[in-house]
């Protein structure tokens, strides 16, 4: 890595910036969306698939219930680390380098569980894991937005999330058919190692982020992957690309991040807050519903055969739920869809609470709440990714995702202390509340993105903190114009 002294605030070469905007979606946008994909596809798959190793490596070692845990726990808390260390590596020395780095760690943390000799390797192996998946997760969203236009940016960065369903079946099929093998648990570490060196190759001809280049000062690297990228697409599309815009004044750029205090400053406060709160929300509800479902179906009384086919139902609406977000992210504003799909989903947990337990619509209104759930993930991702400036977004979105993951570690454990107290329905009362606390932050405290350039939906957060005289915490950027043509017309605003 090179290139950590920050440099002054800059300001983003206008003329690039209507370049990039100006793209149509081609084949090479769609190459840096399957490269970012596959990348959530392998952190998914690492997720899911210790579940089905867990019994396995119980058996291996001798381990006890406890120990069990503390394996299971490992990749989680490498997870919060990787993602506050990638936000602020991605910001001093780039995107792709660290793209680069978290992918080399997970490869080589997968594979050596299959050399694995007792609980102490393998935690350790499990943490490094959880590091490469951490930093994977924080990086990729901020990495594709950068390349996107303001027209396409939800629908190319809510792709990325659907790789995500994806990772889970491709760990349900190694889980049943390869895990129960002898020493089928070691096979599976090497299979889920291995494939990540192709990804690794392929990810080394990518090209950095032009905005990332451009807030470090380096206009002539971000003049030539934009040149670049601009040849790619006419030779995919067959066509010659319209006009360039004239292009206007954009804001200064705060310098690059040194500390997690910078996503405070330059009016980002709001965002901060909004953000962080709603990602604990959202996750904690995922990991929370997905997690415990199948077992509370058994606990509240459904046949086990029953119980199986629901949970097996409610995984299969996952990837309707991405699907949806892919559909409407960029047709609506997306604060619009959040805040629906939050207020939904509350809807449907107080519905699941209040049901009665032998009905079969406990079963549809489970499967809403498990698309409503995936589309706010399938949309919450790109948000995330949209509403930091360049010089912090990584850094950013990496703290965003930290507090996601803090969410997602802690409702396994709070569920289940929770439904020993009070019960089903008070599982998904108290899953309402939280859920109508993530509508509520994002319609007061989230900006609108939907067709805004990066620059722009930043400028309009300076000019409205500048406005508000309880944003306080440094004085907001001057105002400034849209570099690109004015956005498309919005739908939906909220």
């Amino acid at each position: 890595m090179a290139d950590a002294t920050p440099p002054p605030a800059t300001r983003p070469d206008p003329q690039i910036l209507a370049r990039l905007e100006r793209l149509p979606m081609a084949r090479p946008q769609y190459g840096i969306l399957l490269a970012g994909g596959l990348g959530h596809l392998f952190q998914a798959l690492d997720i899911v698939i210790i579940g089905f190793m867990l019994p396995y490596l119980k058996a291996e070692f001798a381990l006890s219930n406890g120990e069990i845990g503390l394996i299971g726990g490992a990749a989680p808390i490498g997870m919060i680390v990787g993602a506050v260390l990638a936000g602020l590596f991605g910001d001093r020395f780039g995107r792709k380098s660290v793209m680069l780095y978290a992918l080399l760690l997970f490869c080589a943390a997968s594979v050596s569980i299959a050399f694995a000799d007792g609980l102490s390797f393998v935690i350790v192996a499990r943490i490094v894991a959880g590091l490469g998946a951490g930093a994977e997760a924080a990086i990729v969203s901020p990495y594709i937005s950068e390349f996107a236009t303001g027209r396409n940016r939800g629908r190319l960065v809510s792709g990325v999330t659907f790789f995500f369903s994806l990772g889970n079946v491709v760990a349900a099929l190694l889980g049943s058919f390869v895990v129960p093998l002898d020493n089928g648990w070691r096979i599976t570490s090497i299979l889920c190692g291995l494939p990540v060196l192709v990804l690794l190759w392929w990810r080394r001809s990518l090209p950095e982020s032009p905005r990332w280049l451009l807030s470090r000062g380096r206009v002539t690297e971000a003049d030539a992957v934009v040149t670049r990228l601009e040849e790619r697409v006419v030779a995919a599309t067959g066509r010659p690309l319209p006009a360039v815009p004239v292009a206007a004044v954009v804001p200064p750029t705060p310098q690059v991040s040194t500390s997690p205090l910078e996503v405070w400053r330059n009016g980002l406060a709001r965002v901060t807050t909004a953000t962080w709160i709603s990602s604990f929300v959202f996750l904690f509800a995922f990991f929370g519903f997905f997690t415990w479902m199948p077992s509370l179906f058994l606990e509240i009384g459904v046949a086990p055969g029953l119980a199986s086919l629901y949970s097996f139902l409610l995984f299969v609406a996952q990837p309707i739920g991405y699907l949806a977000a892919l559909a409407v992210s960029d047709r609506f504003e997306r604060r619009t869809l959040l805040v629906t799909f939050f207020s939904v989903a509350t809807v449907a947990s107080v519905a699941l609470a209040l049901i009665p337990r032998d009905s079969v619509a406990l079963l549809f209104i489970g499967m809403a709440l498990s698309i409503c759930i995936t589309c706010i993930s399938g949309i919450f991702f790109p948000y995330s990714s949209e509403v930091y400036p360049t010089a912090v977004r990584a850094t950013g979105a990496g703290l965003v995702s930290t507090a996601g993951n803090v969410g997602a570690l802690a409702a396994p454990v709070a569920i289940g202390f929770a439904f020993g107290t009070v019960g089903f329905g008070g599982v998904f009362v108290a899953m309402a509340v939280l859920l109508a606390v993530g509508a509520l932050v994002i319609r007061t405290l989230g900006p609108r993105v939907t067709g805004k350039t990066l620059e722009q939906v930043f400028a309009d957060e300076a000019k409205e903190a500048k406005a508000d005289p309880a944003d306080t915490a440094v004085p907001a950027l001057p105002d400034a114009v849209d570099p690109v043509p004015a956005p498309v017309t919005e739908k939906g605003t909220a």
